[in-house]
């Protein structure tokens, strides 16, 4: 546990049909994952009962990593500044395809030694202008 807080920032690009490949040559950024349909479980991919906003859908996505992260929002400018410039490109290409965005930060840390969770109205508004979901998955140990 000497290395807490970890966070770990993933902007992911999901949707039902679309090329990951097609969007990272248009984007012009390689991916940290991809996942496609074949890559879910047999037991996720031949469910029938599974609730559609469960089933499997393909992913291309950035990650940005940091153990002993006092502040989330340093990985999320990283991630900031792979995109930054390819906006437009971006959003056209969900649009197309009907793909969703989000911004997932997951916080690995001790009982009083989570870092800094705030978000500035500059991040906020940045990844509300992409329509980007943002979520959070807090693990406290």
């Amino acid at each position: 546990m000497d290395m807490l807080p970890k966070v770990e920032v993933s902007f992911v690009i999901s949707g039902k049909d679309f090329d990951l490949s097609m969007l990272t040559e248009e984007l012009n950024i390689s991916p940290s994952e991809t996942r496609s349909l074949e890559d879910w479980p047999e037991a996720v991919k031949n469910n029938v009962h599974i609730p559609e906003e469960l089933q499997p859908v393909y992913e291309w996505c950035i990650s940005e990593k940091e153990e002993l992260c006092l502040q989330i929002e340093t990985p999320i400018r990283r991630i900031i500044s792979q995109i930054e410039g390819k906006e437009q490109v971006l959003m056209e290409f969900c649009k197309r395809y009907g793909l969703k965005k989000s911004l997932c930060i997951v916080i690995h840390g001790e009982d009083m030694g989570l870092p800094d969770i705030t978000l500035s109205p500059y991040i906020v508004g940045y990844f509300g202008k992409l329509e980007a979901l943002i979520t959070f998955d807090i693990y406290v140990y």
